[in-house]
C-alpha cells in the first residue's frame, strides 16, 4: 500500500446528502492519508430543513459509494453530534472535534480537509494549528452543496440530481426523495 503525506487525516461534514462535491473532498483525503475519518456532523440531528437525513442514512450512502475503502480500513466513517450551538465554531468545537477524532484513532490526526468554512482555523488554538495541516478546496471549486442537491429532489430534477451525485447512488432517487418528502409534508 502506497503511504499518503499524512498517517491520519479527517473530514467533518454534515452529507445532508453527500454529492460530488463532498467526494472532491473525499478523494483528496484518500491521496493525502493512510487513514480517513469522515466524521458526519450533527449525527443527533434529522427532521429539519437543515439535517432532513438521519445520521445511519446518511452514512449508508457514504457506504454505498466507499465500499472497498471502508473494508479495508482507508476509510472510517463516525457520528459528531453537535456541540452546543451547531453553527459557532470556536476554539471549543474545535477541540471538541479533535478529542473525538483522538478517540477513534488513538492520536490526533495530522490533517483537516474542508471545504466551506475559510476561517475554520480560528476554531483551533494557536498551539494546535501548528501540529495540525489543513488542506482547503475552495467551495466554489466544488461547484454544488446538499441543499442545491435536495432543491432538485424536490423540485423533481432527476437529470441535475444524477450530475452532481455518484452513479452508485443513482438508484436511491426516489428514496431520497420521498424521505425529503416526508419531513416536508411532516412541517405544513
Amino acid at each position: 500500500m502506497k503511504k499518503g503525506v499524512f498517517k491520519y487525516g479527517i473530514i467533518v461534514g454534515r452529507f445532508q446528502h453527500i454529492h460530488k462535491g463532498h467526494q472532491k473532498l473525499i478523494e483528496i483525503g484518500l491521496r493525502l492519508c493512510d487513514k480517513l475519518l469522515i466524521f458526519i456532523g450533527s449525527a443527533n440531528q434529522e427532521n429539519s430543513a437543515r439535517n432532513p437525513y438521519s445520521y445511519e442514512y446518511r452514512k449508508s450512502l457514504i457506504e454505498i459509494i466507499y465500499k472497498d475503502e471502508i473494508d479495508s480500513g482507508k476509510i472510517i466513517i463516525a457520528p459528531l453530534n453537535d456541540f452546543k450551538d451547531s453553527r459557532s465554531l470556536t476554539p471549543l468545537w474545535g477541540e471538541y472535534v479533535l478529542n473525538s477524532a483522538k478517540d477513534i484513532l488513538g492520536e490526533c490526526p495530522n490533517c483537516i480537509i474542508y471545504g466551506k468554512d475559510k476561517d475554520i482555523f480560528k476554531c483551533f488554538a494557536k498551539e494546535v494549528v501548528k501540529k495540525l495541516s489543513e488542506v482547503y478546496v475552495d467551495r466554489d471549486s466544488l461547484m454544488i452543496s446538499a441543499t442545491k442537491m435536495r432543491e432538485f429532489l424536490l423540485n423533481g430534477n432527476k437529470k441535475e440530481w444524477e450530475k452532481y451525485s455518484d452513479e452508485k447512488i443513482h438508484n436511491k432517487y426516489y428514496e431520497l426523495k420521498e424521505k425529503l418528502e416526508q419531513y416536508y409534508c411532516k412541517k405544513n
